[in-house]
């Protein structure tokens, strides 16, 4: 029997950040923009938007991000360093999954939290593993990012 070989975290991080950035230049450059800011940046909200709740649902249905659903990242609170909350509340929606999941994810790895805390790589790998795979599901569900796929201008910005 042929040994699969073993994944490789800090690989598996690099190519989940690499699509993350193509995925924002995307957004960016197809006018999913924060509104009222002078730098470009990324309107993650608008594009969950334009997924919709039957994203959320088929990436539940399929199981696709259990980790990060049900258990999902906790944010570095300034005051003493600790994340927190100690048990957040299972994502609820398609914004959330990709704010407060995806986005945080990215953000953790991005900033030099992940795979850093003893007792958290098990937990870290697989936060990132379920990021990548609804980045992935997204791509293939909403098809490539381009003018024609996002809303009105109107509702396609969100304020800061």
């Amino acid at each position: 029997m042929a040994r699969s070989k073993p994944e490789n975290i800090y690989t598996t991080g690099a190519d989940f950040a690499r699509m993350f950035g193509r995925m924002e230049h995307a957004l960016k450059r197809s006018g999913y923009l924060k509104a009222d800011r002078k730098d470009a940046q990324a309107d993650w909200a608008a594009y969950a938007k334009s997924l919709g709740a039957p994203f959320f649902d088929m990436v539940v249905a399929n199981g696709i991000a259990k980790t990060l659903i049900g258990e999902p990242p906790r944010k570095l609170l300034a005051d003493g360093l600790e994340w927190g909350p100690e048990h957040p509340a299972p994502l609820k929606n398609v914004a959330e999954l990709i704010i407060e999941g995806v986005c945080r994810v990215r953000n953790s790895l991005i900033h030099g939290e992940k795979f850093v805390a003893t007792g958290q790589w098990e937990r870290d790998g697989q936060l990132v593993r379920d990021a990548f795979a609804v980045l992935i599901a997204a791509a293939e569900f909403a098809g490539p990012i381009k003018e024609s796929n996002r809303p009105s201008q109107e509702n396609a910005r969100t304020k800061v």
